[in-house]
């Protein structure tokens, strides 16, 4: 569950600008080089004063005459979310806030050349209008989206209600691949490859008793990977799923552009159901519990253009994406990094046709935070 810290607000008229809020623990966690974004982001005058300093190619809406910047997910190293409310003399104007550990407009190019390609916001499927890029702030400005999130769907709707939502999600990546232009890091078959080879070594190397195992599924694997060019590389999202997903009024709209890449299609429809699958085991009580919306998504991605060797190719994809997450528990020997490592590799041998060796007790999937001490939790 995301926290929320309020970080103030501030007007021109103000006596003097107000102070962070001191219960905000962000400041706190920042590295030395993350200190001075964070604290200008902190600071409601520092922030008006460089939105006044914006073109008006991208700051339209006139001189700001109040912010209010209200912290949503603080996840360093990496970046720290923000709601913004902008009052000019137009309106109030809500946007969402990104600050980067390190400078990231391509970002923002990137999310501008999508709109361009037709995923703007008077589309049917589309991102997230890009507002600006703040540099020095390493701040990304992005229209906030109102709807309902997909995650929360897959949680607590009805099967009919996940089967819309599935649909939706599946339709909306369907026209992303066909009409956006590739754009970032290659990330093909061999990428994962080698990614799913230093995993298996990581869990054999924490404890032999999987060695054979994992010796069996990186066979499985080198057998299943796609020949190169089988199917022509796209734009990719690079972490397609739920939880980027917002169900708006007549409109799908995908979020968190942090990762693009150029992948084979069926790395992303294979992402969003390995994720589908952790979702399901998290927090309803078997990993099998959504495989009927991940057939929905997978059937209309296809219906709606997808290339037909996505299904073909599927097998590979699901079964490397099963064995990216958990290094550090497994590095660290936290307990419970051993149901964790089973249900990896069962899960991803089960992807490629065979029959897992978990019990029925140890389908789900647990989070992160049911590993650690008591204490620590």
């Amino acid at each position: 569950m995301s926290k929320t810290f309020h970080v103030g607000t501030h007007s021109p008229d103000s006596v003097e600008p107000p102070s962070a809020n001191p219960t905000s623990s962000a400041p706190a966690a920042a590295s030395r080089q993350e200190e001075p974004a964070l604290s200008a982001i902190l600071d409601p005058v520092e922030l008006i004063n460089q939105i006044r300093q914006l073109p008006p190619s991208e700051w339209p809406y006139g001189a700001p005459q109040e912010v209010q910047a209200k912290m949503l997910k603080p996840h360093p190293p990496k970046a720290w979310i923000f709601e913004i409310d902008v009052r000019t003399d137009a309106g109030s104007h809500s946007l969402i806030g990104k600050v980067y550990a390190t400078d990231r407009p391509d970002i923002y190019q990137v999310m501008e050349k999508l709109r361009q390609a037709g995923l703007g916001p008077g589309a049917d499927f589309a991102v997230p209008q890009p507002v600006a890029y703040v540099a020095p702030l390493r701040l990304l400005l992005q229209e906030r989206v109102e709807g309902m999130p997909a995650k929360k769907v897959f949680k607590l709707g009805n099967e009919s209600e996940r089967g819309l939502a599935a649909e939706r999600c599946a339709r909306w990546l369907a026209r992303f691949h066909a009409v956006a232009a590739p754009a970032g890091r290659v990330a093909d078959a061999q990428k994962y490859l080698g990614d799913a080879g230093r995993k298996c070594r990581l869990i054999s190397g924490a404890d032999g008793s999987f060695a054979s195992r994992c010796e069996h599924l990186l066979e499985r694997l080198r057998a299943a990977a796609p020949s190169p060019g089988a199917i022509p590389l796209c734009a990719g999202h690079g972490d397609f799923c739920e939880l980027q997903a917002i169900l708006a009024e007549g409109r799908t709209v995908v979020v968190d552009w942090d990762d693009y890449d150029v992948a084979e299609p069926t790395r992303d429809v294979a992402h969003f159901i390995v994720c589908l699958e952790r979702l399901a085991g998290m927090h309803l009580g078997s990993i099998r519990a959504l495989d009927g919306a991940s057939d929905v998504f997978l059937k209309s991605y296809l219906a709606s253009g997808g290339h037909p060797r996505v299904a073909a190719n599927l097998p590979f994809y699901r079964a490397a994406l099963w064995l990216t997450p958990r290094d550090d528990l497994i590095r660290a020997k936290s307990p419970g990094w051993r149901e964790s490592a089973e249900i990896m590799l069962d899960e991803a041998l089960r992807a490629l046709g065979e029959n897992g060796q978990t019990t029925a007790r140890t389908r789900r999937w647990p989070a992160k935070w049911e590993f650690l001490p008591k204490s620590l939790g």
